[in-house]
């Protein structure tokens, strides 16, 4: 091919947004069964625990609530992401393109990851919500305490264990300053590791129809136990993408196909701003399906 500023070559310069040494967001990593599908291949769901019961899946305006029959199989529903349109500037590329390019790729692999944790919150919100396993500050109480973690290890410890708790940022400060302010005698965060609960600590936003959007709110934390009889509760699944070459989309013509690709604008444009200057335009998108398949895993908490 004539190496030249093509939609289809810059797609190739950049390559796809995934970083190999970490191919997935720590939260997916840590409550979720993560796999791929092939393009041509139908994925497929099952419910173990009780003759009927529910499932919650993503859908592309939000969560669904499914029935399904023990061991009958479901095929999933997959749901269309796309980054909003990034811009390289004409000049920029003329000038540096790989290193005005790996900052856009690194904005576009940023982007699709808080999507992904977006919809994985969503899922669990749906799920703690359907199973009425809600909680929130106890009488006189204006944070979350160690005895709202034991709450929410109660209210899912019979159905797992090996517990994750998913943590807004006010929530993650108030576990810090446990002992200070509960009881500066009796170490409640050494009593908190006992209880075999990792935290992770969910910060930042997203653009979602145009609008910012927290990817969790600082004073809403989730229990997951992550060991259940179905293994983790939730999968996680990405679906391999051809390469679509018309639309500037192509990574490779040969290999593995992608999991997530980039388009690219086949012309110039002029986008408006502070100032108007000349760009191409670039776009990221993955399918993606996030299903919960054990909701009594999953508790949530409310600090407001």
């Amino acid at each position: 091919m004539d190496k030249k500023y093509t939609q289809l070559e810059i797609a190739r310069i950049i390559g796809e947004p995934k970083d190999p040494r970490k191919p997935y967001p720590d939260l997916v990593e840590a409550i979720c069964q993560t796999d791929t599908a092939d393009p041509e291949e139908y994925l497929y769901y099952f419910d173990v625990l009780e003759d009927t019961d529910k499932i919650y899946t993503t859908v592309a305006n939000g969560v669904t609530q499914q029935a399904v029959s023990l061991d009958t199989p479901a095929s999933v529903t997959w749901v269309d992401i796309a980054t909003p349109e990034y811009y390289v500037k004409i000049t920029d590329l003329a000038q540096k393109k790989e290193r005005v390019i790996a900052r856009k790729l690194n904005t576009i692999n940023r982007a699709l990851n808080a999507e992904e944790n977006y919809r994985v919150i969503q899922v669990l919100d749906s799920a703690a919500t359907g199973e009425g396993n809600t909680f929130d500050l106890t009488s006189g109480s204006n944070s979350f305490t160690y005895q709202n973690c034991v709450d929410l290890i109660d209210a899912i410890v019979d159905y797992g264990d090996n517990f994750v708790l998913v943590a807004g940022t006010q929530i993650d400060k108030d576990i810090k300053l446990w002992d200070w302010t509960s009881n500066k005698y009796t170490s409640l965060a050494a009593a908190f590791k006992d209880l075999n609960v990792k935290v992770i600590r969910i910060f930042g936003s997203l653009t979602r129809d145009g609008n910012s959007t927290s990817i969790l709110a600082s004073t809403t934390a989730y229990m997951v136990a992550n060991n259940t009889n179905v293994g983790k509760p939730n999968l996680f699944v990405r679906k391999r993408l051809d390469d679509i070459s018309i639309l500037g989309g192509v990574i490779s013509d040969e290999g593995e196909k992608p999991e997530r690709l980039v388009f690219s604008s086949p012309n110039p444009i002029t986008v408006t701003g502070s100032a108007r200057y000349l760009a191409v335009g670039i776009i990221g998108f993955e399918e993606i399906v996030v299903v919960n398949l054990n909701p009594k895993a999953i508790a949530r908490f409310t600090r407001d």
